[in-house]
């Protein structure tokens, strides 16, 4: 039998979550889209399968003993609640990222998930991005050495397709610091460990951040949600260890390896340029996170990657730079 899932939300990040799950190979269904917008939902879902149903709150399908599942795809500010109730209605959690709107916040949600004993996992999709993924393996080999500096950039035009332009209320959203940058946060924290020193200049929308580890290593990340509209969506990242570097240049999906006086472009399975990948037949970094996600929930398992833990660990890095822009 199938994983059935409900996704609670149908914005941009509901509607990538949901076509994951109808892709090749994996053993899952989603039979709700819950939306405050019934007409978005019932769209969403009838685009999905002949099963699925759009629904305007959540209470139908916390109360379905049908749904193993629960997909949060909503504004940062529900997340704690939902997951929360959820969890206690027996359902499985995904969360999209930051986790919570804050630490307290996050330590509830990990406590439930904890006492539950279903599967919660915070949908930090970086942990799944081909480049990403084999830059951390390849560092973890020493295939660069011993690290020297992580600097990583994700660059956008104002994020006006948000419902009700949430994003652009740096109150509401955290900006660019919070909501961006996180995933930047969360990758090195996976590489170097929680930085010991944070420094930053600019505002919470446009800001650059610099970050110095246990090991002596340093870290920036440059995020902005102030590109001019138009511009198209980048991220990329430059690792230097002291036997040599990896570099992501996200506007051409390509992973550079320079070592021992030679670069060698890697061909890593699933990369392509950032975008939302609704095919019904490509893999991307979306639909290894969904895989994941199922594969615990059928395996009953705690998730590898993905883990609250990093999550509030990267929310906690997220408060300290906006502590250091203050």
């Amino acid at each position: 039998m199938k994983t059935r899932v409900a996704v609670v939300g149908a914005g941009f990040m509901g509607r990538t979550h949901a076509t994951s799950y109808g892709k090749a190979g994996l053993e899952a269904e989603v039979l709700y889209i819950v939306d405050s917008d019934p007409i978005r939902a019932e769209s969403l879902a009838a685009s999905l399968s002949p099963r699925a149903k759009g629904l305007s709150e959540i209470q139908t399908a916390l109360d379905d003993l049908a749904i193993d599942a629960v997909d949060i795809c909503l504004p940062t500010r529900f997340h704690h609640e939902l997951c929360i109730r959820s969890l206690k209605a027996g359902k499985h959690v995904l969360c999209e990222k930051p986790i919570a709107s804050n630490i307290e916040e996050a330590r509830g949600m990990l406590e439930a998930g904890s006492n539950s004993g279903k599967t919660f996992m915070v949908a930090h999709v970086l942990r799944f991005w081909p480049e990403y993924v084999r830059a951390g393996e390849i560092i973890g080999e020493g295939g660069i050495g011993k690290l020297r500096r992580i600097s990583c950039a994700r660059l956008s035009a104002p994020p006006e397709w948000s419902a009700g332009n949430w994003l652009l209320d740096s109150k509401m959203s955290g900006g660019a610091v919070r909501d961006l940058a996180i995933h930047d946060y969360d990758f090195m924290n996976q590489l170097a460990g929680m930085p010991q020193k944070v420094c930053a200049c600019g505002d919470l929308m446009d800001f650059t951040a610099l970050f110095r580890f246990a090991d002596g290593a340093v870290g920036s990340v440059h995020a902005s949600y102030a590109l001019p509209p138009g511009f198209p969506f980048r991220m990329s990242f430059l690792i230097l260890g002291d036997k040599g570097s990896l570099e992501f240049d996200g506007t051409g999906g390509s992973l550079s390896l320079v070592r021992n006086g030679e670069q060698e472009t890697l061909s890593v399975s699933g990369s392509r340029t950032f975008r939302q990948n609704e095919s019904a037949s490509d893999p991307d970094g979306y639909f290894y996170e969904i895989a994941h996600f199922v594969d615990c929930v059928r395996n009953g398992r705690s998730p590898e990657q993905g883990r609250p833990e990093d999550a509030r660990d990267a929310l906690a890095i997220a408060l300290s730079v906006e502590a250091a822009l203050a």
